[in-house]
């Protein structure tokens, strides 16, 4: 008798996962009704270089400089209109494609996302410590957007990857090789730019002209209270998770990731 309470409970858990997916996409569905088949995703998981990417991208199709007030501001709907047909770059860190367009998915190696999300969270007031924050992590439960693994694979098996419509980028080659690594999204993009534009672009969005920019911004541009302590734009590391995360860890995140790992080649 126990076990079949068991498996009726295990069903009925099952049941409101697939009730609240099925929600989940639902009201994904309805806040991206304004995207046209023009438009472009720039997909991420928190924490994996976002916020330079678009500051990159906005200075390269608008020919304008980029800062915190005017990025923030054209967001979603309200994206310039900078691609072919009339399209814009729209950022997501949802796991759904809403479609079959083009999608550049910005991708970091998952233990450079762990520290940089831990130091955000401590930065904010938590008081977990980090091996607490690990195990959230691996089990997806330390942002509304799951675990970085599944976000790897569905993106990765998603329509416009099986089309031939994603173009994967890695934040440590947009660090290691910043000028080659724009030209590449912006050629996937359809506009094309010249090397010496180019070359501005990434010089005027360094990592430390980012933080000046930061440095400068409304208080209101961000969502949460900005204060000297906690900075939106970090260091842009590739190996300081080395510092923060033992070897038992890193073993850890490997055998629960393998498969999502692989397919960055990471």
């Amino acid at each position: 008798m126990q076990a079949v309470r068991d498996a009726y409970m295990s069903n009925q858990r099952i049941r409101r996962l697939l009730q609240w997916a099925g929600h989940q996409r639902l009201v994904l569905r309805v806040r991206t009704r304004y995207l046209t088949p023009n438009d472009a995703l720039l997909a991420t998981y928190p924490r994996s270089g976002s916020t330079w990417m678009r500051f990159l991208l906005y200075e390269s199709l608008t020919g304008q400089s980029a800062n915190f007030d005017v990025v923030n501001t054209h967001t979603g709907r309200n994206a310039r209109r900078v691609l072919p047909g009339g399209g814009r770059v729209v950022g997501t860190h949802d796991p759904y494609s809403h479609g079959d367009r083009k999608v550049v998915y910005l991708a970091r190696d998952p233990r450079s996302v762990v520290v940089s999300e831990y130091k955000l969270a401590r930065r904010q007031g938590s008081d977990q410590s980090f091996d607490e924050f690990f195990l959230a992590f691996l089990e997806g439960s330390t942002n509304p957007f799951g675990s970085w693994a599944d976000h790897v694979q569905y993106w990765m098996t998603s329509v416009p990857a099986r089309r031939g419509h994603l173009l994967v980028v890695k934040f440590e080659e947009l660090r290691s090789e910043p000028k080659e690594t724009l030209a590449r999204v912006t050629n996937f993009l359809g506009v094309p730019l010249d090397p010496p534009t180019i070359e501005a672009v990434v010089r005027n969005n360094a990592v430390e002209r980012m933080r000046a920019k930061e440095d400068v911004a409304p208080k209101d541009t961000f969502k949460r209270a900005r204060s000297h302590e906690i900075r939106f734009v970090n260091e842009g590391a590739t190996q300081g998770w080395q510092q923060q995360i033992s070897a038992a860890q890193a073993d850890l995140l490997r055998e629960r990731m393998q498969p999502s790992l692989d397919l960055l080649g990471y």
